[in-house]
C-alpha cells in the first residue's frame, strides 16, 4: 500500500520529478493530441477528477478544481482524531478499462499519512478486492521540480472493469496535524482492444527467443513496431513527449530486474504492456515506456524503451544511466497487502529474464558476477553503490539513496544469484549478436 507522508520528508517531497513535470508542461492541447495519437493506436483513456469532501460526499470536477476538504474528524477538544477513511461514490464509466493510474493533490504535514486503495468491477455491483496503489513514480531523470502540485503511483490492473471506486485512509500520530486531500484523479485506461499474442502469431512470426546453447526458441521477442509489433505511439523530436534517448551516450554496465507489482498472469499480456506505455509516456508525461524489456509469464520479450542501444529509461530513480532494466509482469513480493493470487514467477519468465541479461552482459563485455560501483554518483540522493552487474531494483536503495522500494519482490530477488550464475555461464556460448543488431535500429 502507497502511504505517503510528510510533503517535506516523504519520498523527497510532494511533486515528485517528471511525472510533476507532466502535469505542469503537458497539459491542454498537449495531452488531447497525445491521446488522440494513441487512441488511433487503439489505447485510449478518461480522467474522473473528483472532490473528497469532509461531508463523505463526492463531488466530480474538472482538474483545476482542488476544492476537496477531507481530513481527519476532529475530537470535542478540537485535536484530530487518530484516523480516519473515506471511501469515494461509484464511478460508472462509458465503457471498459483494464488498468487505472491515481494521482492526487493533497497537503500531507510532517507526521501524517496518506494511503490509497482501489477496487474495480464489471457490473458496479461484483466488486474484486481493494488494491493498494504502487510507490510514488519518481523521475526519470536527475531533474529537481518545486514541491506543490500532484503526486503520482504505480498504475493497478484491474483485467476487465467498467466501475470503480478509491478509498483513502489518513492517520496523524500528532493529533494538532491532519492531511487535507484537495483532489484526486482516476486515469482510466483502455487496452483491451489490443491484439492478443495469437493475433501477433497471425500477422508474421515474432523473433524466435533463445540466448545462447542452441536447443529449439522458448520464447519470442516482440518488437515495438512492424506487423508483428505490440504498437505504441512513437513522438515525433518536435512534440512536448518527445524523450531524447541518448542511445549509447551511457554504455551498459549494469541490467536491473524489476516487477510491475500488478497482476500476475494477465490475461492479455501484449495489452498490459499498452496500458504500461500509456501511463508511462502521457499520463505521467514521459514519453514512453519506462523499461528497456518488459517479460510475460510466457517467457515472451517485449522490447520497451525506443531509441537504440543503451537509451537512457526510467526504471530506477537518479541511477538511469548506464543501467539496463528488465521487467517482469506481475507482483512477486508475498507479504504486500493484497498480493494477487499465484506471486511466483514463472520458469519461462526467470528463464528469458535470465537470458536478456546474458546477452546484454555478453555484447557489453560485463560478467554477471562482478561487483562494480555505479560510474556516476552525486551529493545528492545518488551515493556511488556497488551492486552486481546483474542486480535487482531494491539493491539501489541502500545508504543516502532515495530509491525505496521492495522490487522485484522477494520470489524473484532470492533467485537472482542463480539468475547470476545462469547468464555467467551462457555468456562462452553467445556468439551471435543478431537479436542486438535488430534492437540497435529500435
Amino acid at each position: 500500500m502507497h502511504k505517503q507522508k510528510s510533503a517535506l520528508l516523504g519520498r523527497r517531497g510532494f511533486l515528485q520529478g517528471t511525472a510533476a513535470l507532466g502535469a505542469i508542461l503537458l497539459g491542454g492541447p498537449s495531452v488531447a493530441n497525445a491521446r488522440l495519437a494513441a487512441a488511433a493506436a487503439g489505447i485510449r483513456a478518461q480522467d474522473w477528477h473528483s472532490l473528497p469532501r469532509n461531508d463523505g460526499s463526492t463531488v466530480t470536477a474538472g482538474p483545476e478544481y482542488l476544492g476537496g476538504d477531507f481530513q481527519l474528524a476532529r475530537a470535542a477538544d478540537g485535536s484530530f482524531e487518530p484516523g480516519r477513511t473515506f471511501i469515494s461514490e461509484v464511478f460508472q464509466s462509458t465503457g471498459w478499462f483494464n488498468m487505472v493510474g491515481m494521482h492526487w493533490v493533497a497537503d500531507v504535514p510532517e507526521g501524517t499519512t496518506l494511503e490509497l486503495e482501489v477496487r474495480g468491477s464489471l457490473d458496479g455491483t461484483v466488486w474484486g478486492p481493494w488494491t493498494p496503489v504502487g510507490h510514488v513514480m519518481e523521475a526519470r531523470g536527475d531533474e529537481e521540480v518545486p514541491r506543490g502540485l500532484e503526486t503520482f503511483t504505480d498504475a493497478v490492473e484491474f483485467g476487465r472493469a467498467s466501475a470503480m471506486q478509491y478509498r483513502i485512509t489518513l492517520e496523524t500520530t500528532d493529533t494538532r496535524l491532519s492531511p487535507v486531500v484537495r483532489r484526486v484523479t482516476a486515469t482510466q485506461i483502455d487496452a483491451l482492444d489490443s491484439p492478443g499474442l495469437e493475433d501477433l502469431d497471425a500477422r508474421g512470426h515474432a523473433i524466435p527467443f533463445r540466448v545462447g546453447n542452441g536447443g529449439a526458441p522458448t520464447a519470442r521477442l516482440i518488437l515495438r513496431d512492424g506487423p508483428n509489433g505490440w504498437g505504441p505511439t512513437n513522438f515525433a523530436p518536435d512534440s512536448p513527449y518527445y524523450w531524447e534517448p541518448y542511445a549509447g551516450v551511457y554504455p551498459t554496465q549494469f541490467v536491473t530486474i524489476h516487477h510491475t507489482a500488478w497482476a500476475n498472469n494477465p490475461e492479455n499480456p501484449v495489452a498490459t504492456v499498452r496500458a504500461v506505455w500509456y501511463y508511462h509516456a502521457i499520463t505521467l508525461g514521459w514519453g514512453d515506456v519506462g523499461y528497456h524489456y518488459l517479460v510475460d509469464q510466457y517467457g515472451n520479450v517485449y522490447q520497451g524503451r525506443g531509441g537504440g542501444h543503451a537509451t537512457e529509461a526510467g526504471h530506477v530513480s537518479r541511477y538511469n544511466h548506464h543501467n539496463i532494466g528488465v521487467c517482469l509482469l506481475g507482483q512477486f513480493e508475498p507479504g504486500a497487502p493484497n498480493v494477487p493470487p499465484g506471486g511466483e514467477p514463472t520458469a519461462e519468465a526467470l528463464d528469458s529474464a535470465m537470458r536478456m541479461a546474458a546477452l546484454q552482459s555478453a555484447y557489453w563485455g560485463l560478467n554477471p558476477l562482478e561487483r562494480a560501483a555505479y560510474p556516476k554518483p552525486d551529493a545528492s540522493c545518488r551515493p556511488q553503490l556497488v551492486n552486481h552487474r546483474v542486480c535487482g531494483h531494491r539493491d539501489w536503495g541502500r545508504g543516502a539513496s532515495c530509491v525505496r522500494t521492495a522490487c522485484p519482490g522477494i520470489n524473484v530477488y532470492k533467485r537472482l544469484p542463480a539468475i547470476r550464475e545462469q547468464a555467467a555461464a551462457l555468456i562462452p556460448d553467445i556468439k551471435d549478436f543478431h537479436l542486438m543488431e535488430i534492437l540497435k535500429r529500435g
